[in-house]
């Protein structure tokens, strides 16, 4: 590995370090940072922190950039706009991921067999210290992602990556907070982009810091963003499925009032029977929304496609 960034002399690396109140940790992980990759930039963008975060980051070597909108995700968009590299490594501030690791993130990278590598917390060969409510959470997570988007990844929420500079520009995030995450792996995922995942150990929180992770808040933010990309780009599922479950729901009542009519010749069951008519037409107008939104996602895509393909001319 440090033959091909002893070769590539004209490749830039950028360390990005996204960074509230982390004044305990950042020093560290800077100088962690600076150690295995003495040639690459380190950024570290300060998310209006209340501590010396920025005072300490640029005491110990790093370049220090600010974004005042609180949010990770703001954080993000912020970096992957306005920060110009070949290889970009992201990377939380709170000294839990290993810096001795970051060659083998990149490596991939470099190689071409991967657009964005993933330090993943949860693989076999990873022996990773996680409370139980964020291993739970994690899991969770990813089961959904992998059952919705037909993939197997095992750490969907991992602040610890390598991306190709084709990955960072290309995407379009939006997701202001924690879930910005998730929002980088399915939009990734969608594009076509090549993910691995590298095993990796997570390291306890250094003592007096603090998480900034709200487990209900943050959780029920990141369940929204996957259900909401999984109704933005795969429409006809979403909405077919939801169609499917209306119709079988019609079913039951439906039957109800064919039977007794069949019996009777009269109509016993009426409001069986206008249940089930709304019923089957809410499922065949959802089935209906979804055909058009996937056509219309179809079309969106080839233009992306083409625009992207004229970008790189």
């Amino acid at each position: 590995m440090a033959v091909h960034l002893t070769e590539n002399k004209n490749l830039k690396v950028a360390i990005l370090i996204p960074c509230l109140n982390e004044e305990m940790a950042i020093a560290e992980v800077v100088r962690a940072f600076r150690a295995e990759l003495p040639t690459a930039e380190i950024i570290v963008v300060d998310n209006a922190s209340i501590d010396r975060t920025a005072d300490v980051a640029a005491e110990a070597g790093a370049t220090v950039i600010f974004e005042s909108r609180r949010g990770k995700g703001y954080v993000v968009q912020s970096m992957f706009e306005r920060v110009e590299a070949d290889v970009y490594v992201m990377v939380d501030g709170d000294n839990t991921y290993p810096a001795d690791k970051v060659l083998a993130l990149i490596e991939p990278i470099l190689a071409a067999e991967a657009d964005m590598a993933i330090g993943s917390r949860i693989l076999s060969e990873s022996r990773s210290g996680f409370k139980p409510v964020n291993w739970m959470g994690n899991i969770f997570f990813q089961n959904v992602i992998n059952f919705i988007f037909s993939t197997r990844l095992t750490d969907i929420l991992s602040g610890y990556r390598a991306m190709n500079r084709k990955l960072v520009k290309s995407l379009p995030l939006f997701m202001p907070g924690f879930e910005i995450e998730a929002e980088i792996t399915i939009k990734s995922l969608e594009r076509g982009f090549r993910l691995k995942e590298i095993p990796i150990e997570l390291k306890p929180r250094q003592s007096g810091s603090f998480s900034k992770i709200r487990v209900l808040r943050d959780g029920f933010r990141i369940l929204g963003t996957i259900f909401a990309l999984f109704r933005d780009y795969k429409p006809l599922t979403f909405f077919g499925s939801a169609g499917l479950t209306f119709i079988g729901m019609g079913i039951v009542p439906g039957l109800r009032a064919i039977f007794g009519f069949w019996e009777t010749g009269q109509v016993l069951y009426f409001p069986s029977a206008i249940l089930a008519v709304g019923l089957v037409l809410t499922g065949l107008v959802a089935i209906a929304v979804g055909l058009i939104l996937h056509t219309v996602n179809r079309r969106f895509r080839e233009m992306e496609h083409f625009i992207r393909l004229l970008m790189e001319r």
